[in-house]
């Protein structure tokens, strides 16, 4: 049995009910046009899947705008301000977006990463904001919009599509990499199983049926086999009759896809 099977099966599952099964990739932690976000680029390209790219502006270089620019299915977007931990020791996870520092030091971060990002990809830059570590307090979402941002993207199936007045939330819900493991590959059984659950909770209405299937890489921290999978859920999603991979206008809300 080809270890896609189970997410194939969905998929057909998903085209016998008439449906379309929506799905989108988003890559974390961008900073420099090394090896790793190169052969991203042309995987997307060879593909024809488009790829989220968030970007770290206080860490980018440069010259990473010139190859996401210059690749039709890359989609930057911006990845906090400078992936920093700003979480007091006793608090679990990391934090650069909670509420452990002033509110306007957060905001005036997310306003000069943004304008980072403007300068580096112009109007290429999608107005998405992907915080670091999926993690951020709720209390910054009304002001999200005052900065430009239409969408906020996290992890796990969203509980509502709008989480304040002009902003939707679109989540990723399969990450290749398994953190608490040592950053291993979760492997191609897992990947197929945790879109396949995703887009199954989807189907019989588990989950909200709207919000796309996100599966989240961070090219960085990938092994061969890590590639292979990657680029075998990338084929068989855009191969297969009952699904496709969403670019920019297919996955924003309206007023950001105009």
């Amino acid at each position: 049995m080809n270890e896609l099977d189970p997410l194939r099966r969905e998929l057909d599952l998903w085209g016998e009910a008439g449906r379309t099964a929506t799905l989108w990739w988003r890559d974390d932690d961008a900073e420099a046009p090394d090896a790793p976000i190169l052969r991203m680029l042309a995987l997307s390209q060879a593909t024809g899947a488009p790829v989220f790219i968030a970007t770290v502006p206080d860490r980018a270089v440069d010259a990473l705008a010139e190859p996401l620019l210059a690749c039709a299915t890359a989609i930057p977007l911006q990845h906090g301000f400078a992936h920093a931990d700003h979480s007091p020791g006793d608090v679990k996870g990391k934090w650069e977006l909670g509420l452990h520092r002033p509110l306007d030091v957060i905001l005036g971060e997310l306003r000069q990463g943004a304008a980072r990002m403007a300068a580096m990809y112009g109007d290429r830059v999608c107005p998405m904001l992907a915080p670091p570590w999926n993690r951020i307090a709720p209390e910054l979402f009304p002001h999200l919009p005052e900065l430009g941002f239409d969408v906020v993207s996290v992890f796990s199936p969203r509980a509502s599509r709008t989480v304040a007045p002009g902003l939707a939330m679109i989540n990723g819900h399969c990450d290749l990499i398994a953190w608490k493991r040592g950053r291993t590959f979760i492997g191609p059984e897992k990947t197929a199983a945790r879109l396949m659950e995703h887009l199954a909770a989807r189907r019989t209405g588990e989950v909200d049926a709207d919000e796309p299937t996100g599966l989240l890489t961070h090219v960085w921290a990938q092994d061969e086999a890590c590639w292979e999978a990657l680029e075998a859920v990338l084929r068989l999603v855009a191969d297969h009759p009952a699904a496709c991979w969403l670019d920019r206008a297919g996955l924003m809300p309206q007023r950001a896809a105009a």
